[in-house]
């Protein structure tokens, strides 16, 4: 599951990359959706298979202490990058109006909402809902200091929702059809096969976290049935083929229309083994820890790196692309030991707390 978490994030640097942009490994959407049925698994199976953190607020806090500490670190180091070397950035917040102005800056700041501004525009110079992001007087995304972490804002919406919804099996059941006839009706209407609606209204997306629930509650345990003393091996072997599949996506001869629900369908039925093998192989983990500072880190990766081809005339768009993931996989391994190391250790305090919670009101006479 780590190595999977890692390439999708990689994919997600070569497609803001500029050699065949959103064509390497499983591309951008399929990255974004793919991440969205793993954080389903993983958060149904801290909810319900663990015992939850006991109260909501720990839980709430441990997802805080997983998404912001590095995202304020990248967003500041950004801010005085850009103060530096980007004043079309401060030049957008001039020339648009107060309300994109605070709105830009409270999602920058809050980190919600985020992806609520992939739906908005500015016209007439005013802030309004937007179909289409393009269509707008100001490209509203260029005043995020982290443009990703729009999929971010969506994972939140999960989180809000998690320890309500997963524990509850026909709650579940209920919101993945509501989700999935949502998305029916909007590509009926002639909306739900453009961009922002694919991947970026989580109400549609929201399917993609509860499929990765029910993997979760429903194939694990089954696999760990079926599998017995086998589930090793068969979690090596399966992590192999669907880390191949994800990497040789493109090269794969499948026809484009059968090739993405192949892909899904694969990950969805086999993500269990991919989640024992990370549990059996703890090297897994440990690469899989690179995919938050990865995706989170690689735009500012890129941007720094452009500023010096562009001085050494380097135009070479493999060379170009390859070194932005190198250097984002370095500058992940910098976040994590500065910063992302010292915050799980507190992580693991507050899940360690809460379990003691948790046995001492079970042990109360």
């Amino acid at each position: 599951m780590g190595i999977l978490r890692t390439i999708f994030a990689l994919a997600v640097v070569f497609a803001h990359s500029p050699w065949n942009s959103g064509l390497v490994f499983v591309g951008p959407r399929n990255a974004v959706q793919l991440f969205y049925i793993t954080s389903g698994f993983l958060i149904s199976y801290v909810l319900t298979e663990r015992g939850g953190y006991g109260r909501k607020a720990t839980f709430y806090l441990s997802r805080f202490l997983r998404l912001y500490p590095l995202y304020f670190a990248v967003a500041s180091l950004t801010l005085v990058i850009y103060l530096l070397a980007n004043p079309q950035f401060f030049e957008l917040y001039r020339d648009m109006p107060l309300s994109a102005d605070i709105s830009l800056a409270l999602t920058n700041a809050l980190l919600f909402g985020q992806d609520w501004i992939m739906f908005s525009a500015v016209r007439s110079d005013n802030l309004v809902f937007a179909t289409n992001f393009n269509n707008s007087d100001f490209a509203l995304w260029k005043g995020l200091l982290i443009p990703q972490a729009w999929s971010l804002g969506v994972e939140l919406s999960f989180y809000l929702i998690a320890p309500f919804v997963l524990p509850r099996r026909k709650l579940l059941l209920t919101l993945l059809v509501c989700s999935l006839l949502l998305r029916v009706v909007l590509i009926v209407n002639g909306i739900g096969k453009n961009d922002p609606w694919t991947y970026r209204f989580f109400p549609t997306e929201l399917a993609f976290f509860l499929v990765g629930s029910l993997s979760h509650q429903i194939l694990l345990p089954l696999y760990r049935k079926f599998f017995g003393a086998a589930l090793k091996k068969s979690s090596l072997i399966v992590t192999i083929v669907l880390a191949a599949f994800s990497v040789l996506y493109f090269v794969v001869p499948v026809s484009g229309l059968y090739k993405a629900p192949i892909l899904f369908s694969c990950f969805i039925l086999f993500l269990p083994l991919t989640f024992a093998f990370q549990n059996q192989y703890k090297f897994d983990g440990k690469i899989g820890d690179l995919s938050y500072p990865i995706y989170i880190g690689h735009f500012l990766v890129i941007f720094v790196l452009g500023l010096f081809f562009k001085q050494l005339d380097i135009t070479n768009e493999l060379f170009i692309s390859i070194s932005n993931a190198i250097f984002s996989i370095v500058f992940a391994v910098a976040l994590n030991w500065t910063i992302g190391d010292r915050i799980e250790s507190i992580r693991a305090k507050v899940k360690m707390q809460a379990v003691k919670r948790i046995r001492y009101l079970s042990e109360e006479p």
